[in-house]
C-alpha cells in the first residue's frame, strides 16, 4: 500500500506522523526499489498500527505510550452496561460494531441496563471514546456502569459463540464475592460447562461470567444450582441476552 493510500485510510493522518513512526521503528514497511528511489509498501498490519497510535495521539497521549498500549499482549478490557431508549437497541449495537475496540455488544434484559458492550480497553480513554460516540447521538438514556478488568484476571474458553447461535441462550452474570476470593472464583468457574468467559473486576468485589447454554432451564440450573451454591458467592445479578440483538467481533 502506498503512503497516499494510508493517509486516505486514516482520517486526519499527517505524512510527517507516518515518517516519525517509521523513523522510530514503530512500523517497518517494506522497501520496493524503483529507479533510484525506494518506495515504501505499507501492509494492512502497518495501517492498523498507525491508525491505533494516531487515535491515542489525538487524545493527547504520547506516541511512545500509545505504541506501548497498542502492542501490549493481552490488553485490559471493560464491560459497559447502559440504558437505551425504547426502540433504539439495534441502533446502539450498530454504532458499537463500528468502534474498533468493541469486542461484543448485546441487548439484554436487566433492571438497570438495556445494552452491554465488551471493550478492549488498555487505556481508560478507550472506554470514554465509545461512550462519547453513544452520547453524541443520544443513544444512552442514563448513567452507564463501567466494569474494568485486567487481562491477567480473565479466563476465556476457546470456541465460544457456538454454531447454534440462533438457538443459544446467552447471559452475563455479576457475581459478588469477598475480595480475597476473586481469583479463586475465576479459576473455579473454568470447570463449569456453559461458562465461556470470566473476569475479576477492578475495584469491585465482583466477577463477571459470560454464559452460553442451549436453553433457559440450563441457564437456571447453572446460575441457581451451580454458581449460587459456591460457598464464597454472596449474590448474583443476571443479564439475559435478547435473541437476535447480539454482535461479536470474529
Amino acid at each position: 500500500m502506498r503512503l497516499q493510500d494510508v493517509l486516505a485510510a486514516v482520517p486526519g493522518l499527517e505524512k510527517r506522523f507516518v515518517h516519525y513512526l517509521e523513523g522510530q521503528g514503530y512500523i517497518r514497511p517494506a522497501k520496493l526499489q524503483k529507479a533510484r528511489i525506494a518506495r515504501r509498501d505499507y501492509s494492512e498490519a502497518d495501517v492498523e498500527r498507525i491508525r491505533a497510535i494516531w487515535r491515542y495521539y489525538q487524545r493527547g497521549i504520547s506516541i511512545q505510550r500509545a505504541w506501548e498500549l497498542v502492542t501490549r499482549t493481552g490488553a485490559d478490557g471493560a464491560y459497559v452496561f447502559f440504558p437505551v431508549p425504547s426502540g433504539r437497541w439495534q441502533d446502539a449495537i450498530d454504532l458499537l460494531r463500528g468502534q474498533d475496540n468493541v469486542l461484543e455488544a448485546a441487548a439484554v434484559y436487566g433492571e438497570t441496563a438495556d445494552v452491554l458492550a465488551h471493550l478492549r480497553a488498555p487505556h481508560e480513554s478507550d472506554v470514554y471514546s465509545v461512550l462519547d460516540a453513544l452520547f453524541e447521538v443520544s443513544i444512552i438514556s442514563g448513567l452507564p456502569q463501567i466494569l474494568r478488568h485486567a487481562a491477567d484476571a480473565t479466563w476465556s474458553a476457546a470456541g465460544g459463540n457456538r454454531a447454534i447461535d440462533g438457538q443459544m441462550v446467552r447471559a452475563w452474570v455479576l457475581i459478588k464475592v469477598p475480595a480475597k476470593q476473586l481469583g479463586g472464583l475465576v479459576d473455579e468457574l473454568r470447570g463449569f460447562p456453559g461458562i465461556v468467559e470470566a473476569s475479576a473486576i477492578y475495584g469491585e468485589t465482583d466477577v463477571i461470567a459470560k454464559i452460553e447454554v442451549d436453553d433457559a432451564a440450563s441457564l437456571d440450573d447453572l446460575v441457581v444450582n451451580r454458581i449460587q451454591a459456591i460457598s464464597v458467592v454472596e449474590s448474583t445479578r443476571t443479564f439475559i441476552g435478547i435473541g437476535g440483538l447480539h454482535w461479536t467481533r470474529n
